[in-house]
């Protein structure tokens, strides 16, 4: 019997894994694009990234924001990499459940997580395993349509996320960069659906 997880993933994959080349392009394109828009809206444009160990969690199939970053080195950790390397070409791409990585999260210097935490198996316990694992003054950068597992039912969107979710288990970082829907009109997607992001540092 297939858990939810494994659900959650085949679905993913329909959305990516398309036969006709023209619309899988299109469709990559249109991703690409969104790429300097949400950097921007993470807060990532204001920091200097050039000797950061840069991780993109559930970075897709094109290398997610981090694709576009200047960075010591760059990794995209996605369930559904080795999927993926079918028809794109995935480079650094790690093949790997984000809540299996535990101590390794000592590693980089900058995680981004873009509209990803729904998709999990388990979203609440990897926060919990980045507020115990990762190292002092790390950075992480986060988007996230807010709820989306409600405003955008999907087989896929499996867990809603917001601020307050984000606050309660990452208790031991600060905020320093934030958007949202309310007060900066932030919307993620082309549905524009309400969003928030955060870029948030390890302090203790």
């Amino acid at each position: 019997m297939k858990s939810n997880f494994d659900h959650t993933q085949e679905e993913e994959l329909k959305s990516w894994l398309i036969e006709d080349p023209l619309i899988r392009e299109d469709k990559a394109q249109r991703e690409r694009i969104r790429y300097p828009y949400l950097k921007k809206q993470m807060g990532i444009d204001t920091l200097d990234t050039s000797k950061m160990l840069v991780w993109d969690i559930g970075g897709g199939p094109l290398g997610g924001v981090s694709s576009i970053l200047k960075c010591r080195q760059s990794f995209v950790i996605d369930p559904l990499a080795d999927e993926y390397k079918k028809y794109y070409p995935l480079w650094n791409g790690i093949a790997q459940k984000a809540e299996e990585l535990k101590e390794k999260l000592t590693a980089p210097d900058l995680i981004i997580i873009t509209n990803a935490l729904d998709h999990f198996d388990n979203p609440i316990q990897f926060l919990k395993d980045l507020n115990e694992y990762t190292k002092y003054s790390v950075y992480i950068a986060m988007l996230h349509a807010e709820n989306n597992a409600f405003t955008h039912p999907h087989e896929a969107h499996q867990h809603n996320v917001n601020p307050e979710m984000i606050r309660q288990y990452l208790t031991n970082f600060e905020v320093v960069w934030e958007m949202n829907y309310l007060r900066d009109g932030l919307t993620y997607g082309w549905r524009r659906q309400p969003a928030h992001s955060q870029l948030l540092r390890k302090v203790c």
